[in-house]
C-alpha cells in the first residue's frame, strides 16, 4: 500500500475513533425516526431509520449469538454506527474479502399514527444474507445485494421496539455476485439506507409508470400500473386517483378480498409531450393517492417520469427519440476508502459532479446503483447501463437451477424496482460470461432476455462481452439487442496475445461490427491503470493512461455506428486481494485505472478525457 494511500487510512481510522469515542460517552437511547427520504421516488410517508445504531462482529460463541437476537438489553460488546454501514471498511485484509458476520441492533420509537396501522421495514441493500429480528421474534430472511427487500413488522410495542439484523456476507462461487471475489470489494453490512413506513389498510405495493412514444412527433400513451394490496384479513374497499403532470387519473375504485391485490390500470394520452433527452432531461411528476371508500387517505406515492422511446434500428444503430447515439461516459464503483460501499448522498452527488465535468452522458456499472445515483441520472439527462452481477466467475453455475433462478429473480426485481427511471436505458443481463459459449450459457442469454423483453418490452436487452481476434461470432448472443465489448487492447493480452497491439483495434471492432450487424454495439469498458509520473511508453504512468486513452476514443470516433464507449473506470477503488490489473507496479488490493485516484484527485487522463468527451456530439451528428 503506498505511503497516500496508508496516510487516508490512519486519518479515516483517527476521525472513526474520535466519534465513536465521543459517541460512547452518551448513553444508547431509543430514538424516533426522522420523517422523509434521501431521495424523491416512492412513498411520501416513509420515515428513515438513521440515528444511532449499534454494531457487534459475531462473538462465534452459539450461546452468545442466541442472546443477541433474544431481546438482549445490555451494551456490552456493542459499538454505535451510523447508518449505511460496511462493517468491514478499510480493512483489506484476505479474511474481509472472504467476508465475516455481522449484527446491528436499533433501538426505537414508531411515529404517531391511526389505530391499527400497519409498518413496513424497507432494507435498501444488505450484503449479503440477512436475518431480521423484531423484539425477538424473526420476521424473516433474505440473500441478495443492490436492490432492496422489504418485511412486516409483526409485533411492535407502544414503547421501544428492538430491530437486530445478521448479516453474513460470506458469498458462495454460486452466488450473484460470486464470491469470495468478484471484482470489487466484498463490503458487508447494512450499506444502503433503511425505512419504515405505515400501511393502513391497502398498500400500494407497486407503481409502473410507463410512457410509450410511437415516434418522436407523436403523441405520448402513457401506460400507468398500480398494484395495490389488501394488508388485511377483512375486504376492503379503495379509490385510486392521481396525476401526471397536471393531467389527471382516475383509475376507479375496487373491493379487495382478504390479502387480495387489484392491479389498476389508467392510460393517458399527451398529445404534445416535452421529451427527455440528454441535452433537455424534461420530467413530468406522476403521483398517486389511495383512499378508503368513505374518502380517507391511506398513502401516496410520487415518482418523476421521463417520456423518450429507446430502439434499436434493424441495421444496428441505438437511438433516443429516433436520433442515433454515440454515448460517450464512464464505468463506475459505489465505493470510498473510507465508507466502503456505504455511501452517503454527498459522495454519490460527487460522482455525479465527476461526470458531468468529464461530459459524460453514460454510467454503467456492474450491479444494480442506488436510487438517489439514478433520480440525478434522471435530472441530468445521464444514460445508465444497468447491469445485475452474472459475470465470468459464473459461467460454470449459469446452468445450475438454483443460480439460473436467482438470476431470474434479480433481473425481475431490478426492472421492478427501476423502470421508472427515463436514465434508465437498458437491462443488461451479464457481464464477461465465459467465450466460446456453452450450452448452458446461451440457454442463461436467451431466458433472461426473453425475461426482460417481457417485463419491460420498452427497452432494450444487453450483454457485456469479453472477445479477441479469431474468436468466432457467437450465435448464443442472438437474443439480445445491445452487445457491449470490453475493450483492452495494448494492455490484457486476451485470446492468448491476440490484443496486445492496440493498432489492430479498429480492424477488430469492424470484425465485431460484422459478427452483429443487427445489434446495437458499445465499448462498455477500456481503461488503463496510472499511479505515477513517467515516460509515455511506460505501463502504468500518467502519460501512458492519457495517451492510450486518447488513441483509443479516437478509433471510437472513426466509427459511427459505435453507440458509446465507457472509460473504466471513473475512481479508483479496492478491487481484491493480490490484485495487479496489468500494472507492472501494482499496489494491491487497489484497481488504479481510475481518472480520479482515492483521494478523489483528478489524474491528467481526466483533462484529456473531458476533452474528447465534450467535443463529441453524442446525440444526433453523424450515423
Amino acid at each position: 500500500m503506498g505511503p497516500a494511500v496508508l496516510a487516508l487510512l490512519v486519518g479515516a481510522y483517527l476521525a472513526a475513533g474520535a466519534a465513536l469515542a465521543q459517541a460512547q460517552g452518551l448513553a444508547y437511547a431509543a430514538q424516533r425516526p426522522s420523517e422523509g427520504a434521501l431521495y424523491r421516488d416512492g412513498w411520501t410517508n416513509r420515515y428513515l431509520l438513521g440515528g444511532v445504531w449499534l454494531y457487534r462482529a459475531d462473538p462465534g460463541d452459539q450461546g452468545v449469538a442466541q442472546g443477541l437476537w433474544r431481546n438482549v438489553g445490555a451494551t456490552t460488546g456493542w459499538k454505535p454506527v451510523s447508518v449505511p454501514n460496511a462493517y468491514n471498511a478499510g480493512d483489506f485484509s484476505a479474511g474481509s474479502m472472504y467476508g465475516s458476520v455481522g449484527w446491528y441492533r436499533k433501538d426505537f420509537l414508531v411515529p404517531p399514527a391511526r389505530r391499527g396501522v400497519r409498518w413496513i421495514v424497507r432494507f435498501e441493500s444488505v450484503n449479503y444474507r440477512a436475518e431480521v429480528w423484531l423484539n425477538g421474534h424473526l420476521l424473516g430472511s433474505h440473500r441478495g445485494a443492490y436492490l432492496p427487500f422489504e418485511l412486516q413488522l409483526m409485533g411492535l410495542r407502544s414503547g421501544v421496539n428492538r430491530l437486530i439484523v445478521r448479516v453474513d456476507d460470506r458469498r458462495l462461487p454460486s452466488d450473484i455476485p460470486s464470491g469470495p471475489s468478484g471484482g470489487w470489494w466484498n463490503y458487508g453490512g447494512l450499506v444502503r439506507e433503511v425505512y419504515i413506513r405505515p400501511v393502513d389498510r391497502a398498500d400500494l405495493s407497486q407503481v409502473l409508470v410507463r410512457p410509450l412514444l410511437p415516434c418522436p412527433s407523436c403523441a405520448a400513451v402513457i401506460d400507468e400500473q398500480a398494484v395495490v394490496r389488501n394488508v388485511t384479513a377483512a375486504r376492503q374497499s379503495v379509490r385510486l386517483r392521481g396525476y401526471y403532470g397536471g393531467v389527471p387519473l382516475d383509475f376507479g375504485t375496487a373491493t379487495i378480498s382478504p390479502h387480495g391485490v387489484w392491479t389498476a390500470h389508467a392510460p393517458i394520452r399527451i398529445r404534445h409531450p416535452r421529451l427527455w433527452s440528454l441535452s433537455k432531461p424534461t420530467l413530468y411528476r406522476a403521483s398517486l393517492s389511495l383512499a378508503a371508500a368513505n374518502g380517507q387517505l391511506l398513502t401516496r406515492y410520487v415518482t418523476y417520469s421521463g417520456i423518450r422511446s429507446i430502439t434499436v434500428t434493424r441495421d444496428g444503430i441505438l437511438e433516443l427519440n429516433g436520433v442515433p447515439l454515440h454515448l460517450r461516459g464512464v464505468d463506475i464503483q459505489e465505493s470510498d476508502l473510507a465508507l466502503g460501499s456505504a455511501l452517503d448522498p454527498t459522495h454519490r452527488r460527487r460522482v455525479i459532479d465527476w461526470i458531468r465535468q468529464l461530459g459524460g452522458h453514460l454510467i454503467r456499472a456492474h450491479y444494480p446503483l442506488h436510487p438517489q445515483l439514478l433520480e440525478l441520472a434522471d435530472e441530468y439527462g445521464i444514460l445508465v447501463w444497468s447491469e445485475i452481477p452474472v459475470n465470468h466467475e459464473l459461467s460454470p453455475y449459469v446452468g445450475n437451477p438454483g443460480t439460473a433462478s436467482q438470476a431470474q429473480a434479480m433481473l425481475t426485481d431490478n426492472i421492478v424496482t427501476n423502470e421508472n427511471h427515463p436514465s434508465v436505458m437498458l437491462w443488461s443481463v451479464g457481464n464477461e460470461l465465459a467465450a466460446p459459449t456453452d450450452a448452458a450459457e446461451a440457454q442463461y442469454i436467451a431466458s433472461a432476455a426473453a425475461l426482460a423483453h417481457r417485463l419491460d418490452p420498452t427497452r432494450p436487452v444487453g450483454l457485456a462481452i469479453t472477445a479477441w481476434p479469431g474468436l468466432a461470432c457467437q450465435a448464443a448472443y442472438a437474443p439480445v439487442d445491445v452487445i457491449g465489448y470490453n475493450d483492452y487492447f495494448g494492455w490484457f493480452d486476451a485470446g492468448g496475445g491476440a490484443t496486445d497491439d492496440r493498432d489492430e483495434l479498429g480492424s477488430f471492432l469492424d470484425q465485431l461490427r460484422g459478427c452483429y450487424p443487427h445489434q446495437a454495439l458499445f465499448v462498455t469498458e477500456f481503461g488503463f491503470d496510472a499511479s505515477r509520473d513517467g515516460p509515455v511508453e511506460e505501463r502504468g504512468t500518467y502519460q501512458f493512461q492519457a495517451n492510450a486513452a486518447a488513441y483509443h476514443l479516437t478509433v471510437f470516433a472513426q466509427r459511427p455506428w459505435l453507440a458509446g464507449a465507457a472509460y473504466f473506470v471513473l475512481q479508483d477503488f479496492a478491487a481484491q486481494p493480490g490484485y495487479s490489473g496489468g500494472d507492472p507496479r501494482p499496489d494491491p488490493p487497489f484497481n488504479q485505472k481510475g481518472l480520479v485516484d482515492l483521494a478523489g484527485r483528478l489524474k491528467p487522463a481526466f483533462e484529456t478525457v473531458a476533452a474528447i468527451y465534450h467535443a463529441t456530439v453524442q446525440m444526433g451528428g453523424p450515423g
